[in-house]
């Protein structure tokens, strides 16, 4: 069975919690990615998706607002990257997260995995 690592995708990119929305999505569409971990002081405080820009914009916030006024700044789920698909898929069905930071050893995060990136991997594993 394959593990978190085998198919995370890696660097995640980080941002600190008062950058703004406009310069976040920026960010992620420079480098074609659907989420990006919060940051206060360096320490990884929450997640910031796609889902959560089309949120804000639809409930009215601006593109200069600070990025901890609409990201999800609390109870960031992780996953250890020792830790089989199945069960990492497991957890976002419960948690109902389409991205899921990982984790190494020391608790640093070191990649992160999407429903996309599970569902390819079952697909593979489906046709095997």
């Amino acid at each position: 069975m394959k593990r978190v690592k085998d198919i995370m995708s890696s660097p995640v990119f980080q941002v600190e919690a008062n950058t703004t929305l406009q310069e976040t999505c920026k960010l992620m569409l420079e480098k074609g990615v659907g989420s990006v971990i919060v940051t206060d002081n360096g320490e990884p405080k929450g997640i910031f998706t796609d889902r959560d820009a089309v949120r804000a914009i639809a409930n009215g916030a601006s593109a200069m607002d600070e990025l901890r006024t609409v990201a999800t700044m609390h109870d960031l789920v992780t996953v250890n990257e020792e830790v089989d698909i199945i069960q990492a898929a497991k957890l976002m069905a419960e948690k109902k997260i389409r991205h899921l930071p990982v984790t190494n050893s020391n608790g640093e995060i070191v990649g992160m995995i999407s429903v996309t990136d599970l569902s390819a991997e079952l697909k593979e594993m489906q046709a095997q």
